[in-house]
């Protein structure tokens, strides 16, 4: 079976204005698949929209929707109820960087809202037609930061444990109706949802497109696909090393290299 045919015709990528998102979106479209672009910035989802339309010859259905809101499902349930969603590419998310009792409590909550709570809920709603069809697929945007703990991003790796661990178990729970689920973690990249800077990211944040290419090649052959070498090492090590040097190690890297 055709990546058409297993994951099409219509992809839904949460956060598809910028970064990852917006790559996938430029990919999929490439290989004819029609997107569902859903992010806050609707100016930006439609410009993108019309450029891969005009492109590639595919259609296109731009939602604006917040997913920190309670209540963001019956919208984008209504907007898609007359498309065949194959391939839920659940992309969207931020980090909040600072120690934890020192971020705002709003802040933190709407961070689980977006990483986990909307994850889970478009997986539920959207995987149940993948699973009657008995076709269909799902990427989870988790991190290599969701291996362990990384003090002042606590909340933050937290809630990538979280997508990581969902989407390995849904995707062994999927795998008799032939579901793909593929919980893809990048490490350092250079995109909007955070400044990297200093020594060590110089030499370590990748670039995203070989993050998004790799993660659709793994789809369908591995449950979890974690990017790039560098990356890998980094979660060999931390498997092998103590729990507490490797939480001292990842609060180091991550203050050298993210930029206030």
């Amino acid at each position: 079976m055709g990546f058409g045919e297993q994951y099409g015709p219509w992809a839904l990528i949460t956060g598809a204005s910028a970064g990852f998102g917006e790559l996938f979106a430029r990919e999929l479209a490439a290989k004819g698949l029609n997107l569902v672009l859903l992010a806050r910035r609707l100016e930006r989802l439609e410009k993108l929209g019309e450029e891969l339309s005009a492109e590639y010859g595919i259609e296109y259905r731009a939602i604006g929707a917040d997913l920190s809101a309670p209540d963001f499902l019956p919208g984008v349930a209504e907007a898609t109820a007359d498309l065949e969603i194959g391939l839920l590419i659940n992309n969207a998310g931020f980090t909040n960087t600072g120690d934890f009792l020192d971020n705002k409590l709003e802040d933190e909550i709407r961070l689980v809202d977006v990483n986990c709570r909307a994850a889970m809920i478009m997986a539920h709603h959207f995987g149940r037609p993948m699973r009657e069809r008995k076709r269909g697929g799902i990427i989870f945007s988790a991190s290599i930061a969701g291996f362990g703990a990384i003090p002042i991003w606590a909340n933050y790796a937290a809630s990538k444990g979280y997508d990581l661990l969902l989407g390995e178990a849904l995707g062994a729970e999927l795998a008799k109706d032939h579901v793909d689920v593929l919980s893809m973690c990048p490490g350092a990249t250079h995109t909007e949802f955070a400044t990297f800077d200093g020594p060590i990211a110089r030499l370590t944040v990748m670039h995203p497109e070989p993050v998004v290419r790799g993660a659709l090649q793994a789809l369908g052959r591995r449950r979890t696909w974690i990017a790039g070498p560098f990356n890998r090492f980094n979660v060999f090590m931390y498997r092998l090393l103590p729990r507490s040097v490797g939480r001292q190690l990842a609060g180091y890297f991550i203050r050298d290299v993210v930029s206030h």
